[in-house]
């Protein structure tokens, strides 16, 4: 086989998907019957999904990470790491990337699909190595390495400074008030 398939999602995401087609073709009357569309997940959103939906979701994007890995990855360090779960700047993004393929292909020309590999893909590839650079290699996970500093900006005294700040700025002194000057 020259190419394999992209992993086709879950039946459970294909049904939502094909419910958001729904909503982007703007057929009202299928629409009215979706219900409320607040309340409609998007799978490239995962918080926004139930946590069955969201299961299925991470599954495919297992999937879709092996297959860009060897579908398209010619050098190691643009791999996707088995750790990506591990990983929440690739979590939000491994989503997103899926959700757009699927649209290209159903789409009726090559325009998106075309966008997917000259724009998506590879931007998505370069923000995954400039962020991990050559952590996360060879099965061998790095835990992230501005978590102190994370955290210490999570810290009563930081999260106190930071409220004062606010406050001063949305409530300044009355001597830094401008002046109002009577025109009359």
């Amino acid at each position: 086989m020259i190419v394999a398939r992209f992993p086709r999602p879950p039946t459970l995401v294909a049904h939502v998907l094909a419910q958001l087609r729904i909503v982007r073709c703007g057929d009202t009357d299928a629409i009215a019957e979706l219900g409320d569309l607040d309340y409609l997940p998007r799978p490239w959103l995962p918080a926004s999904c139930s946590d069955q939906l969201r299961h299925h979701v991470w599954m495919w994007c297992d999937d879709v990470a092996m297959w860009i890995n060897q579908s398209y990855v010619w050098r190691s360090a643009q791999m996707i790491p088995d750790c990506w779960p591990q990983h929440p700047h690739i979590a939000n993004e491994l989503p997103v990337l899926a959700c757009q393929r699927v649209h290209a292909e159903d789409s009726a020309g090559t325009d998106l699909l075309e966008e997917w590999h000259r724009h998506t893909l590879l931007l998505f590839l370069d923000r995954l190595t400039a962020r991990l650079g050559d952590s996360c290699r060879a099965g061998k996970h790095v835990d992230w390495p501005a978590a102190a500093r994370f955290d210490a900006s999570q810290s009563g005294a930081s999260i106190a400074d930071r409220q004062d700040r606010y406050y001063l700025d949305t409530h300044p002194p009355r001597h830094l008030h401008p002046a109002t000057h009577d025109t009359r």
